[in-house]
């Protein structure tokens, strides 16, 4: 595994979730609790644990409450922020961009993930070890067929395009995109140069994967993906992810113990 501390973990937390919007109208999706923890402190306590030392988050909707309950340290890690101002007109490719200062002031390589995401914390192992520089966690077990997910499509360890649709409706489908990635300097440098022109043409209300989907295939940087090979994980969107991630949360929990 690379050392943790070369690492600079990014995180969009900005979003009001209107899916889960009973649930949030006091609070961000990412501080509802799940056994006594809110859902990211289950990734921090992940992070702090295998040594990393700066995560960045990018807030917006409650931010003070976040930020308040988060604080700047978690253990030996340092806690960072970036504000997004327009979180209830933007989407998270928009939040991505507006890391650009933070990460270009000390450029290092980034673990990417979401906020809402419970994982069996070896997902995050299994990315750290890959070979590849530049690698996306994908789920090829995810075959819903009746709910659009987020969609990689490739072959042979490489992504060629990230679509949102059912199972089956795109060719070379992989799997489901599971929100947990490392990207090289170069990579970051790369995307983030791309994002100017792309935001500068197109609107705000991109998300991540549509930012990623039209990079890749614009400028032909190779991007990779590994397989999550079974294991769990849950991206919190709806009532039933959010009542179904008991179990997970409890495998996180014992790892960070």
């Amino acid at each position: 595994m690379g050392n943790a501390t070369d690492y600079h973990v990014l995180i969009p937390a900005a979003g009001c979730s209107r899916r889960l919007a009973h649930l949030t109208t006091d609070k961000p999706k990412s501080l509802l609790e799940i056994h006594g923890k809110c859902l990211v402190q289950y990734s921090l306590d992940v992070l702090e644990r295998r040594n990393f030392s700066l995560v960045t988050f990018v807030v917006g909707y409650k931010r003070n409450l976040l930020m308040n309950t988060l604080g700047r340290r978690h253990g030996a890690m340092q806690i960072d922020y970036v504000v997004s101002q327009e979180f209830d007109r933007t989407e998270h490719g928009w939040s991505l961009y507006l890391t650009n200062c933070a990460w270009r002031r000390a450029p290092l390589p980034v673990i990417f993930m979401d906020a809402d995401n419970l994982y069996d914390p070896a997902l995050l192992d299994l990315v750290l070890d890959s070979p590849q520089n530049d690698v996306c966690l994908v789920d090829a077990s995810l075959k819903n067929t009746e709910h659009e997910e987020e969609l990689v499509l490739g072959k042979r360890h490489q992504i060629s395009g990230l679509k949102r649709g059912t199972w089956g409706e795109f060719p070379e489908t992989i799997g489901g995109f599971v929100g947990i990635n490392k990207f090289s300097v170069d990579f970051m440098t790369a995307l983030y140069d791309f994002m100017d022109d792309f935001f500068a043409t197109h609107d705000r209300q991109h998300k991540y994967e549509r930012v990623f989907d039209a990079f890749i295939r614009e400028t032909g940087i190779p991007l990779h993906y590994c397989l999550t090979n079974g294991l769990p994980w849950i991206n919190v969107n709806h009532q039933a992810d959010y009542d179904g991630a008991s179990h997970i949360a409890k495998l996180m929990h014992e790892n960070s113990d």
